[in-house]
């Protein structure tokens, strides 16, 4: 028996959460499909900081029992009659969560080191770790960042076959900086001289400048893909998915992405590209790491540096003492997000490149446009 139209539908909206597009699910809400799918995790947590934070050795054992049972109390006297204000059975698990629910897990065990003693450090971190929590959960359900990863990983490995033409390409002139910069003895006494956190700090300007890039590119790759969305191709695109039985012979017209969905499929397009550019600066940090390993041992380090290197191990090879030093690990790693700036750079403004480094994403965004296309012509009201 061919499954029914809500079993259709229902597989189809698993289809857009697993590639991480939970926004083409039809009146997707974050009250409802994403808070609300928290709130077992949230629950735990609240009871657990609850009673971690309630005992206090000033005050005795029963007092501090008492209040967490009284945190705990309050907790499921305040979602009662939150249920029922909204005209639903007292216990009943929520179908929607609101400003007032989210400030409550927020502030509500922080509350607690400032009413036994009046532990503010204490309440401010708390209120921190939920709020950080709490963001967390909500990136993770609102744009199904642990889907996405799943789907772009799976995908990897027909991505890198994809591109290795263009990373060949692009290869000389990455080596030609590549070496201008790891063979330079001011990089290496700069590495010397630089702490962990400023080196940090400078990788991070080189990264957030290829994000920069890579999102100020999505919109126009994404208005290039929805152009090419016509009736027969809708059709075609579509075979094979779960919402192939939706399909009809009438003529099919996609709707405007709406600001939400746009933004679920940039950040789609943006995480598949910088996934990608990870992955070719990773493996040149692993190669500038095995090169300095071989060809420029602790003692030539200590030549260029001036001062003696940071070694963390060393080993014997051929007569030559060799090892591994923090500065050979700093310069690898400032080399490596170099590249990476370089790499999104070339590939995402020379055509050329950008066509057949995004060919593989292309498809799968075009694929899931054309799947939303019929998933809406069933499930949009009729006017």
């Amino acid at each position: 028996m061919p499954p029914g139209r809500d079993e259709v539908l229902r597989a189809t909206e698993r289809w857009f959460v697993s590639r991480g597009l939970p926004h083409f699910v039809y009146r997707f809400r974050s009250s409802r499909d994403v808070w609300v799918a928290v709130v077992p995790v949230v629950l735990f947590l609240f009871v657990v900081e609850i009673a971690i934070l309630a005992p206090n050795e000033k005050y005795p054992v029963l007092d501090s029992i008492a209040a967490v049972i009284g945190g705990i109390a309050a907790l499921i006297a305040l979602w009662a009659i939150a249920n029922r204000l909204r005209g639903r059975a007292w216990l009943a698990s929520p179908d929607r969560i609101g400003p007032v629910e989210v400030v409550l897990f927020v502030l509500g065990p922080a509350l607690i080191p400032l009413a036994f003693g009046g532990q503010w450090r204490s309440a401010v971190a708390t209120a921190g770790i939920n709020f950080v929590v709490l963001g967390l959960a909500y990136c993770e359900r609102r744009y199904a960042v642990v889907s996405l990863a799943r789907w772009t990983l799976a995908h990897l490995a027909d991505r890198l076959r994809t591109i290795t033409g263009v990373i060949i390409r692009a290869l000389p002139l990455l080596l030609i900086v590549v070496v201008i910069v790891f063979f330079t003895v001011e990089t290496w006494q700069l590495a010397h001289e630089l702490r962990w956190p400023i080196l940090l700090v400078g990788l991070s300007v080189f990264v957030g400048l290829a994000i920069s890039f890579a999102v100020i590119r999505a919109p126009d790759q994404i208005g290039e893909i929805e152009a090419d969305l016509g009736t027969a191709r809708v059709r075609e695109l579509i075979a094979g998915t779960p919402c192939e039985p939706l399909a009809t012979r009438r003529r099919y017209v996609s709707p405007p992405l709406s600001r939400s969905e746009r933004r679920n499929v940039r950040m789609v397009v943006v995480v598949s590209e910088l996934t990608l550019v990870t992955v070719v600066s990773g493996a040149m940090f692993l190669f500038l790491v095995v090169l300095g390993l071989i060809v420029l041992p602790p003692s030539l380090q200590e030549i260029w540096i001036g001062k003696s290197a940071d070694v963390l191990f060393s080993f014997e090879l051929f007569g030559e003492r060799l090892g591994m030093t923090v500065e050979l690990i700093k310069v690898a790693g400032f080399v490596a997000a170099f590249t990476a700036l370089q790499f999104t750079v070339s590939l995402l403004s020379d055509r050329t490149y950008e066509d057949e480094f995004l060919r593989g994403l292309r498809a799968d965004v075009r694929q899931a446009l054309a799947v939303r296309t019929v998933y809406l012509s069933v499930v949009l009201p009729k006017r």
